[in-house]
């Protein structure tokens, strides 16, 4: 594929309402945007969204990497997970497009049409909790996903979610906010709930996550640590769950290979429409590639926005269904 053409375009995106997580409480989003145009005139579509106090590069290094890709000739590859997946997720929607197929499908033959997602709860008094998990139990999703270490009431706010949500998996994200010792003693309170696994309890990489994950029963899963290696290095991880940010990480074609060595876990990196989507065919082609069934994936997070860049997958019954069509699927409103 030649590429012609590559521009970039910068969208600020405010949420209906901050999310509070231990890492801070987000209440915008800046992304970018790439279009890509080959020799043909099909645009692709790629998004890089950085996400503050996530390891790596911010939102200015990111962007700055990409520009040098378009003055390079498009030669000069960035050396930064989200502008490769930027790039990777244009050049796949374009050739997606050229065979008349999804992205889903492109990346793997058996990829899936629908992928389950967890409801995202964030609320800091149990009361909230409970009532913002009965809501999203009415809305058909059955795994909920709570953030943690983020109040002093975390395990009344477990409980307030196993209350309302007797039949839900419940996992827990930590965000590197807890102790080594705090987090053992947070395991040891909430594991009568029934926990599917916690994310990120403690700072130290991966190494501290294994170490911890023979202290405690319940399951430990890697998210922002994954950002600290290698994708070659993700094989060796003896934690069972990998929490995989493919608008973080680029290489999809190199994360479909863990399906069969680890449960995975795909997740929106509180991205706009552009990402988010291009996450749902990496996680559908995930889900193809395991050939067994696979966790509910975090990528209902587009309700969070009061406007977004395009028209995101609707969640239905606690699912979302890749969009129909060749390529992505989804393409920029007319104000950007």
């Amino acid at each position: 594929m030649t590429v012609r053409d590559a521009r970039l375009i910068i969208a600020d995106l405010a949420f209906a309402a901050p999310l509070v997580t231990a890492a801070g409480t987000i209440d915008t989003r800046r992304v970018t945007l790439l279009r890509v145009e080959d020799h043909e005139g099909v645009v692709g579509w790629g998004e890089a969204s950085p996400l503050p106090g996530w390891p790596g590069p911010g939102f200015d290094d990111v962007h700055k990497s990409l520009e040098q890709w378009i003055e390079s000739g498009f030669a000069q590859v960035p050396p930064y997970g989200p502008a490769r997946a930027a790039i990777e997720g244009a050049l796949l929607d374009i050739a997606a497009q050229r065979n008349g197929m999804s992205v889903a499908r492109k990346l793997h033959a058996d990829a899936v049409d629908t992928v389950a997602v967890n409801g995202l709860v964030d609320a800091t008094d149990p009361e909230q909790v409970e009532a913002d998990t009965a809501r999203a139990v009415a809305e058909g999703f059955q795994t909920i996903k709570l953030k943690v270490a983020t109040t002093s009431q975390d395990v009344e706010r477990v409980a307030a979610v196993r209350a309302s949500a007797p039949d839900a998996r419940i996992r827990l994200d930590a965000n590197r906010g807890l102790s080594h010792d705090d987090a053992i003693a947070f395991c040891e309170a909430v594991e009568p709930y029934e926990i599917e696994f916690i994310e990120e309890p403690i700072p130290g990489g991966v190494p501290a996550l294994e170490t911890l994950q023979d202290r405690v029963g319940i399951a430990i899963a890697a998210d922002e640590s994954l950002a600290e290696l290698s994708i070659a290095e993700y094989a060796d991880i003896s934690l069972g769950t990998l929490v995989l940010k493919p608008s973080a990480l680029g290489n999809f074609e190199s994360l479909l290979r863990l399906a069969r060595s680890h449960r995975l876990v795909v997740t929106s990196f509180l991205d706009s429409a552009i990402g988010l989507t291009t996450a749902l065919h990496v996680a559908a082609a995930i889900h193809g590639a395991a050939q067994r069934p696979m966790p509910a994936c975090g990528l209902a997070t587009a309700s969070r926005f009061v406007a977004d860049t395009a028209d995101p997958p609707a969640v239905t019954n606690g699912s979302l269904a890749v969009p129909a069509g060749s390529g992505v699927g989804v393409v920029p409103n007319g104000e950007l």
